[in-house]
């Protein structure tokens, strides 16, 4: 089996609030988790902890749209072998991230954004960035894809939320999403 994470794992409960995220890296560590992606609460510590709780972690974080300068931060996807079948996990990262965290996170010191989630008014910068990493998965011989999203159903999530990109993408198996609670 595959265990991933959709985000918004290391906070919530009040030992991952003591602890800054670090127990429940620590936990999803024990468990054994293959293949994490971001979501809004990721950042709750600040850009700096959430780094250092990557780095703690046994497993991977995905995203085809969280991005520095332009740059994409973590791959885009990765494919695992299960008996012979290869299945890609793209990550997808709502782009209200900017606004329903902390914007100061992603700004540099003079408030200008250095990250963001391939945001556009439209949508498309992202339906773009979605397409890119299904299409590079299947290039490298993915038989399935499986959208690993935080980006959730709500009418006032669009023009990003899962069916937004489910409409404005192909290839994608199987989306799994996180965010609406």
């Amino acid at each position: 089996f595959i265990l991933v994470d959709n985000g918004d794992s290391i906070q919530g409960e009040p030992l991952a609030t003591i602890t800054t995220g670090s127990a429940n890296i620590g936990l999803m560590n024990a468990l054994g988790y293959d293949i994490a992606t971001i979501g809004n609460h990721e950042f709750d510590y600040g850009m700096d902890r959430f780094m250092e709780l990557v780095e703690m972690a046994d497993f991977p974080y995905i995203s085809c749209n969280f991005n520095k300068s332009g740059e994409l931060v973590f791959d885009p996807y990765v494919i695992k072998d299960i008996d012979g079948t290869r299945i890609a996990f793209v990550g997808i990262g709502t782009p209200w991230t900017l606004t329903s965290s902390t914007p100061a996170y992603f700004m540099d010191q003079d408030g200008n954004y250095i990250y963001g989630f391939m945001q556009s008014e439209d949508g498309k910068d992202l339906y773009a960035a979605v397409q890119k990493a299904v299409d590079e998965a299947r290039t490298e011989g993915a038989d399935y894809v499986v959208a690993m999203a935080h980006l959730g159903n709500q009418a006032d999530a669009k023009p990003y939320t899962y069916a937004d990109v489910l409409e404005n993408t192909t290839g994608i198996d199987v989306l799994i999403d996180g965010h609406s609670h």
